[in-house]
């Protein structure tokens, strides 16, 4: 026998996915010959529900090696860059009870360098990474519950008297 019981739980009510694309300029030291790599790390965001958005916020550091004095030496050019980008949502579940929601988000790719050259005294980097947003909110659902008191099997308390205390033998 089942039955039907309607149920408020925490659940996703709100979706959200972006690819952001960044160029930011770096001014190095010396007057760059050739760039050599480029990297980004120590990336940190948050997110914060802005309507039916969700605001990105967040930092990380690039570093771009790269050759001056015609190629003859080497150096690291490094900044830390700031960005704030809004992901629009998506409503998974239009039953939303009550205004308390929770936003979390996580990067589905990390910051890379997709492509880098020299403009003028600076160097121009492109940067791409991709977010996920889901929005946490209060719902109801509707879910089904078997009931069947026939085939539940009852705890033994008496545990004790099963022991067979006889079974390690001495050779």
């Amino acid at each position: 026998m089942s039955e039907i019981r309607e149920i408020v739980t925490r659940a996703v009510v709100g979706k959200g996915k972006k690819l952001f694309r960044l160029k930011q300029l770096v001014t190095p030291s010396n007057e760059a010959f050739s760039v050599l790599g480029c990297w980004i790390i120590n990336h940190e965001f948050e997110a914060t529900k802005n309507g039916n958005k969700v605001d990105v916020s967040g930092n990380f550091e690039i570093n771009i090696w790269y050759s001056y004095d015609d190629n003859t030496k080497t150096d690291i050019a490094r900044r830390i860059t700031s960005y704030q980008e809004t992901v629009k949502v998506r409503e998974v579940i239009k039953d939303n009870l009550g205004s308390s929601t929770d936003v979390m988000a996580r990067i589905l790719q990390q910051p890379t360098c997709t492509n880098a050259r020299i403009v003028g005294n600076d160097i121009e980097i492109e940067v791409i990474f991709e977010v996920l947003v889901e929005v946490i909110g209060v719902t109801k659902m509707m879910v089904t519950v078997f009931n069947n008191p026939d085939n539940i099997e009852t705890i033994d308390d008496d545990f004790e008297n099963e022991i067979n205390e006889d079974f390690i033998v001495d050779s």
